[in-house]
């Protein structure tokens, strides 16, 4: 039975500008519905519409919800809306990206009147959020067996499905049971993100994108990608032939490995009005190092690095133009596994440049230790973000 949290009121879903396929979301809560079964199985939580024009994974989550409804559970299930204004206006955001404001905080520069006389719209979102999550980590902490969090999302241009990672041991195993690409350590270039923040307290975490914002396929992806996880987390298990069906929903390219995949170049757009990514690229295209990707400021943009052009930049909103992604060959995710396991994590404090930050975190001076600092952090599981031209922080995930 779903059990609807704070007062249900009722939800309709109403279609504006059928041309522009805009969908408008209407009348939400910010926990959606949960779905209660055995308290000592795993609680799983699924986040969507955190940008306000994805929609595909608030309907994919009621459709799961419905079928749901009267199966018993080996666990729990929570949907948690997003961004509701900007659902409810069938906009991105209203004030900044739900998805940047997980890590640094708020600054002035944020503020809007269309918020408080203090805050923006999306600040006020991620302070419900967060408390909704605290909630249900505080109601099933003595009893569930682990937390799984989900945060479904589309994509601006045509895109097969894929995985975002932070890239730890757990996060990769249970990524890996779904036939599709994984990006690797996304969080390193794209900051903030509400994942990342989850990861951080400690959680499991996986980013779904199931394609373009307006592709009917997009909802039978997330809807695919869903029952997959309830069926590997135990929660609910499908049979060998559902299993197979839901993996044929995720539409895999064959010309796209459901390989690991990291980012080796993110093009940071600092006026979106200003930036015009060229026609026709999709997610995972390939591209060579030189090929005319974009125009900014009426200045050619080329792709500075091999490999394949990654969520190119196609709405008026956002910062980040593209990314260019290559494979990462198996070998090196084997020795990545084997060293975290290893006491020789130990032993980095003592290498040239390195200064201890934190129990968690180390500070590199890069005019000291000059080589493979991005590689070697990275095999043993820490995030590396440079602060200066000089300096990076490596974070143990």
């Amino acid at each position: 039975m779903i059990h609807r949290v704070s007062g249900a009121r009722s939800k309709r879903i109403q279609m504006q500008n059928s041309e522009a396929q805009d969908v408008i979301i209407q009348g939400t809560e910010r926990i959606r519905w949960n779905l209660p079964g055995d308290e000592e199985g795993p609680v799983m939580v699924v986040f969507a519409g955190i940008h306000g024009n994805e929609t595909a994974g608030v309907h994919a989550i009621d459709s799961v919800a419905s079928d749901l409804s009267e199966v018993d559970l080996n666990g729990t299930v929570y949907s948690i809306t997003g961004n509701m204004k900007a659902l409810q206006l069938g906009v991105r955001y209203v004030d900044t990206d739900l998805n940047r404001l997980w890590e640094n905080g708020f600054d002035r520069s944020q503020y809007s009147s269309s918020g408080t006389a203090d805050h923006t719209v999306e600040h006020k979102e991620s302070l419900e959020i967060k408390r909704a999550v605290e909630w249900i980590l505080e109601k099933h902490r003595d009893k569930a067996s682990r937390f799984i969090f989900l945060d479904l999302h589309t994509t601006s241009s045509e895109s097969c499905a894929f995985i975002l990672v932070n890239d730890t041991l757990a996060n990769r195993e249970l990524a890996r049971r779904f036939p599709v690409p994984q990006i690797l350590g996304f969080e390193e270039n794209i900051r903030g993100t509400l994942l990342s923040y989850i990861n951080n307290i400690g959680h499991l975490s996986l980013g779904f994108e199931a394609g373009a914002h307006t592709n009917e396929a997009s909802i039978e992806r997330s809807e695919a990608f869903l029952r997959l996880m309830l069926h590997w987390l135990q929660i609910k298990r499908l049979s060998g032939q559902e299993v197979e069906t839901c993996e044929l929903q995720l539409d895999i390219h064959p010309d796209v490995p459901d390989s690991y995949y990291e980012v080796t170049y993110h093009k940071i757009v600092k006026d979106p009005s200003k930036f015009e990514m060229k026609p026709g690229f999709q997610n995972f295209d390939r591209v060579e190092k030189g090929t005319l990707l974009a125009k900014e400021n009426g200045e050619l943009i080329e792709a500075p690095v091999s490999g394949r052009i990654f969520m190119p930049l196609y709405q008026n909103k956002g910062h980040d133009g593209f990314l260019i992604i290559n494979e990462v060959s198996p070998f090196w995710l084997k020795l990545s596994a084997c060293i975290r396991k290893s006491f020789v994590h130990k032993l980095l404090k003592y290498l040239p440049g390195v200064h201890v930050e934190n129990e968690r975190a180390f500070k590199i001076d890069l005019k000291v230790a000059k080589f493979l600092v991005k590689d070697i952090f990275h095999l043993f599981g820490y995030r590396v973000v440079r602060t200066d031209e000089h300096t990076v922080i490596c974070y143990r995930r």
